[in-house]
C-alpha cells in the first residue's frame, strides 16, 4: 500500500502537521503506537492544556536559547499562538490568557482541544491509525521509501516523524524517533530531563508536603555562582520540590547535580531593604515572637524548622533578637538554602532537552539535511522552551510548516 504522506505521532506537531498536509491535498496518514490519539495533549497543564503562550511571534520565541530561537523563526511565523487559538475557536474551543500569559480552553478540558484536532481531520479525510507501532524507516538511493508499522510496509516518500523524546514513556515517547534519526546518520544532542520535579537531599520534612511557595524566586547556585533563577512559585513533594518555579529550573539543576537550591522570599528587594523591614515590625511589636513575624511572609509549617536551623529559636521575642540574629534571619530570607540537587529522573520531565541536532534539519522546510523526505518536529528536535506554554506552541509551528512540505513532497 502506497500513501504519499505518513506522519509518526499523534501529538500535536503530528496532528498539526496532518491537518495542514491533508488540507493541501496529500493522502495523509497518521499512525500512533498508543490507543488513541493526543495523550501527550490530554495531560499538559494538569489536564487543562495549556495549549500556547499569549503575545506575538518575537515574544514567544524570545523564551528559547538563541540557537533554538532562530531555528524555530521560521515555523513561528508560518504558526503563530494566534493562528492555534483563531482554530480552536473555530472548533468550538475558545480560549482565555491567564494573567501569566498561559493561554487554556475557557472549558478547562484537554480533551476538547484533541477532539478540535481530530474533528478537523476528519472533514480533510486524513487518516488515524492507532494502536499501530512503526517499527522502523525505510529508505533507498532516493531517500525515504517507506515505513514498517504492525508487520506490514506501507510506501511513501514523505515521513514526518513527530514521536516525541523520551519524558513520560508511559505515553509512548520512549525515544523511538530519536533512534531511527540515529541510525539514519543523525547526530544526537544528549538527552536530559527538562520541565521536571528536583529531588533533593538532605530530605525535607515529611510534614512539608504540600506546602507551596509563592511570589519569590528559585535559583540554582553552584559556589556562589547563580545559573539559573526562575519567578514560579515551589511546591514541596515526597521526593523534593516541584511546581513551575522548579520545573522551570529543572533543565540546569539535571545539569548540575550537587548544586544548591535556594528560595528568596522577597525578590524585587535587596537584603538592606528587607533588614529595614524586618527592624521596623520589630519595634512595632518587640514583644511579638520572632516565627509569629515570619509567619506573614513565609508558610507558617516551616518557619520553625527553617529558624531552629539557622540557629534562632522561633519563640525568641523581638526585643531579645541579637543583630547577628537579626542577620541571619535577613540572608535566610533573601537566600534559603532548600537543599541540594539529588536527582531529576528524565521520566518525569514534561520535556526531553537534547535530540535531533538542529543544524541537520532545514527550518524552512523541517526537512532532514541528509535523508531527502524525511522530516522532523517537536520534541523529538532539541528544542526545551521554559514552562507556560511554549513547547506546546512550537510543536504546533513545527508541524505547520512540515506540513506544508510534506504535501509537496518529494518524487
Amino acid at each position: 500500500m502506497e500513501r504519499s504522506v505518513v506522519i509518526i505521532g499523534a501529538g500535536g506537531a503530528g496532528l498539526v502537521g496532518a491537518l495542514v498536509a491533508a488540507s493541501r491535498g496529500d493522502r495523509v496518514l497518521v499512525l500512533e503506537r498508543n490507543r488513541k490519539a493526543g495523550i501527550k495533549l490530554l495531560i499538559s497543564g494538569g489536564g487543562k492544556c495549556n495549549v500556547t503562550h499569549e503575545g506575538t511571534e518575537e515574544e514567544i520565541l524570545s523564551a528559547f536559547p538563541v540557537a533554538q530561537r532562530r531555528f524555530l523563526k521560521p515555523a513561528m511565523y508560518r504558526y503563530s499562538g494566534e493562528d492555534v487559538r483563531s482554530f480552536l475557536k473555530e472548533q468550538g474551543v475558545p480560549t482565555f490568557a491567564r494573567q501569566n500569559g498561559r493561554v487554556f480552553p475557557e472549558s478547562g478540558m484537554a480533551d476538547d482541544v484533541v477532539e478540535a484536532f481530530l474533528h478537523a481531520l476528519r472533514r480533510v479525510g486524513a487518516e488515524i491509525r492507532c494502536n499501530t507501532r512503526v517499527t522502523q524507516i525505510l529508505v533507498d538511493d532516493h531517500g525515504i521509501s517507506g515505513v514498517v508499522a504492525g508487520g506490514s510496509t506501507i510506501e511513501t516518500r514523505a515521513v514526518l516523524v513527530a514521536t516525541g523524546g523520551v519524558s513520560y514513556p508511559k505515553t509512548g515517547t520512549t525515544g523511538d524517533g530519536i533512534s531511527w534519526a540515529q541510525l539514519l546518520g543523525h547526530s544526537i544532542v544528549p538527552l536530559c530531563p527538562a520541565l521536571a520535579p528536583i529531588r533533593l537531599e538532605p530530605e525535607l520534612p515529611a510534614s512539608w508536603r504540600g506546602v507551596a511557595l509563592r511570589n519569590g524566586a528559585l535559583s540554582v547556585y553552584v559556589g556562589r555562582e547563580r545559573l539559573h533563577r526562575s519567578r514560579g512559585d515551589v511546591l514541596f513533594t515526597h521526593e523534593g520540590i516541584s511546581g513551575p518555579g522548579a520545573l522551570d529550573c529543572s533543565n540546569v539543576a539535571a545539569a548540575h547535580i550537587g548544586a544548591v537550591m535556594r528560595w528568596d522570599f522577597f525578590p524585587d528587594m535587596d537584603e538592606g531593604v528587607v533588614d529595614d523591614m524586618l527592624c521596623e515590625g520589630l519595634a512595632r511589636e518587640r514583644g511579638r515572637r520572632i516565627q509569629s513575624h515570619l509567619f506573614e511572609s513565609m508558610p507558617n509549617r516551616i518557619v520553625p524548622t527553617i529558624l531552629t536551623s539557622i540557629g534562632v529559636p522561633p519563640e525568641t521575642r523581638g526585643y531579645s533578637l541579637t543583630s547577628s540574629q537579626r542577620k541571619a534571619v535577613v540572608q535566610m530570607l533573601k537566600g534559603w538554602e532548600i537543599g541540594r540537587v539529588k536527582e531529576v529522573n528524565i521520566e518525569r520531565g514534561e520535556v526531553t532537552a537534547g535530540g535531533v541536532a538542529l543544524p541537520e534539519v532545514d527550518p524552512h522546510t523541517m526537512m532532514s539535511r541528509k535523508v531527502r523526505g524525511l522530516f522532523f518536529a517537536g520534541e523529538v528536535l532539541d528544542i526545551d522552551g521554559p514552562i507556560g506554554g511554549y513547547n506546546l506552541q512550537a510543536a504546533f509551528s513545527m508541524g505547520a510548516l512540515a506540513g506544508d512540505h510534506l504535501a509537496v513532497s518529494p518524487a
